[in-house]
C-alpha cells in the first residue's frame, strides 16, 4: 500500500474509530443515568443515538497524543524501560503525567461545547453548577478527572485492539459508513439547529425536555 493509500486508509480508520466511540458514549451516558434516575436522560444535541464530544475527545488525543507508550511520550517510557534502578516508580509517574494531559483536552472541549449552547444558543445540555469547583457550569473538576481516567484506560487497553478491528472491515464499506453517517451527523445537526432556534428550545432523542444533569 502507497502512502496517499495508507493516509487515506488510517483518515477512514479514524472516522469509524470516531462514530463508534460517540455511539459507545452516548450508550454509556444512558445506561449511567438510567441506573442513576431510573429514566432515559439525552444530554447530546443530535437526535441520532451519538454523543460526538467523546469521539471529539478520544481523536484530539490520539492525533496530540497518543497513546501513552507508542504516543508522544514514547520516548520517556523506552528510558525508563532501560533503567536497571527506579523502573517502577518511573511507569507509574509517566502514567500519571499522560494522565494530567488527557485531562485537559476533553475539558477544553466541554468547556467550548458547553458555552455555546448555554450561553450562545441559551439550551444548556448539562449544567455542572451543583459542584463546588465548576466552570459556568459547563466543566467542573470531577468530570475532568473521570475524562483523564477513562482516556488513560481506554488509550492503554483499548485503542489498538478497536483500532485493528475496524481496519478489518472492508476499504469501500468502511468508506460507505463514514460517508453516510457523516451525512446523517450533519443532516441531523442543521435540523435540529433551526429547530432551536425556531421553537427555543432543542429536541432530544428521549423526548422535548432540558437535560441539565
Amino acid at each position: 500500500m502507497n502512502t496517499i493509500s495508507a493516509r487515506t486508509d488510517s483518515a477512514y480508520n479514524l472516522a469509524a474509530l470516531f462514530y463508534l466511540i460517540s455511539f459507545f458514549g452516548c450508550c454509556g451516558e444512558t445506561l449511567f443515568f438510567l441506573c442513576l434516575y431510573g429514566r432515559f436522560l439525552d444530554r447530546g444535541f443530535l437526535s441520532l443515538p451519538l454523543c460526538t464530544i467523546y469521539g471529539s475527545s478520544v481523536l484530539l488525543t490520539y492525533l496530540l497524543l497518543g497513546t501513552p507508550r507508542q504516543g508522544r511520550l514514547k520516548p520517556l517510557f523506552l528510558r525508563a524501560d532501560t533503567r536497571r534502578t527506579g523502573r517502577f516508580f518511573l511507569d507509574p509517574l509517566l502514567y500519571l503525567f499522560y494522565f494530567s494531559l488527557v485531562t485537559i483536552l476533553p475539558t477544553a472541549v466541554e468547556l467550548f461545547v458547553g458555552l455555546f449552547f448555554s450561553k450562545g444558543l441559551g439550551n444548556p445540555l448539562w449544567d455542572y453548577g451543583y459542584h463546588t469547583l465548576q466552570l459556568f457550569g459547563s466543566i467542573c473538576v470531577t468530570q475532568s478527572l473521570i475524562w483523564g481516567l477513562l482516556l488513560t484506560l481506554g488509550m492503554s487497553l483499548l485503542w489498538n485492539p478497536l483500532y485493528a478491528l475496524v481496519g478489518r472491515i472492508p476499504f469501500r464499506v468502511r468508506k460507505t459508513l463514514v460517508w453516510t453517517l457523516t451525512a446523517l451527523v450533519l443532516f441531523d445537526f442543521l435540523f435540529n439547529f433551526v429547530f432551536l432556534l425556531t421553537r427555543g428550545y432543542a429536541l432530544h432523542l428521549y423526548g422535548i425536555e432540558r437535560n441539565v444533569f
